[in-house]
């Protein structure tokens, strides 16, 4: 080892102040936001292979930089970072905004919620009043057709027996007129509204 007669406490030594130095420098490329959110397997990849190589965009493999640990006849297998310490205050800013962040998600996934519903309700407001203004089509189509039979069974009664016809729709409206006690029907007695009943009278 290249480490000073081959003394492994230099070479630990040498090691874990290389190593803080490229881990510094790689995360000093990096904006704080990417040290929170980023995936750490691509961070500590990058400071293996810049302690291997010295740097991370390395282009002539084959030559051995000397701020590499393999200047030093070491090659580093694995890297593993635990924890990154932030300051307290930088700390704070960043949970402060991924928190708005978080929140600003939730409203926005409310706020669609929300209109999502407004839109369910109308579109069942909408069938609602279809399924009225069907039905009171469909009532008014069936009493049309009812009446229609009504006034053809009238026609067909009349031209059978026309005497008969009249008859009847006498009696109805002597029903009708004579309903209300209190109604008073100044009108002649011969007038052809009593024919019926003078006959009855008569008879």
């Amino acid at each position: 080892l290249a480490t000073g007669n081959g003394d492994i406490f230099q070479a630990e030594v040498l090691l874990k102040r290389k190593f803080s130095d490229r881990l510094r420098s790689e995360i000093g490329c990096l904006n704080v936001k990417e040290i929170v959110t980023d995936s750490r397997g691509r961070l500590t990849l990058d400071v293996l292979k810049s302690l291997n190589k010295g740097t991370v965009n390395s282009k002539n493999l084959s030559e051995i930089n000397v701020n590499s640990m393999n200047a030093l006849g070491i090659e580093v297998v694995d890297v593993r970072i635990k924890q990154i310490n932030l300051p307290v205050e930088v700390s704070e800013a960043i949970y402060n905004r991924m928190r708005a962040e978080r929140e600003a998600v939730a409203r926005s996934q409310r706020s669609q919620g929300q209109e999502k519903a407004e839109k369910l309700r109308a579109m069942a407001d909408y069938k609602v009043s279809m399924i009225l203004a069907e039905a009171r089509k469909n009532a008014l189509i069936l009493k049309g057709e009812g009446e229609a039979e009504v006034a053809k069974l009238f026609s067909d009664n009349f031209q059978k027996d026309s005497s008969f016809y009249l008859f009847i729709r006498s009696l109805h409206a002597y029903e009708n007129s004579f309903k209300n006690k209190n109604n008073i029907i100044l009108i002649s007695s011969d007038n052809k509204f009593f024919q019926y009943m003078n006959q009855i009278i008569s008879n």
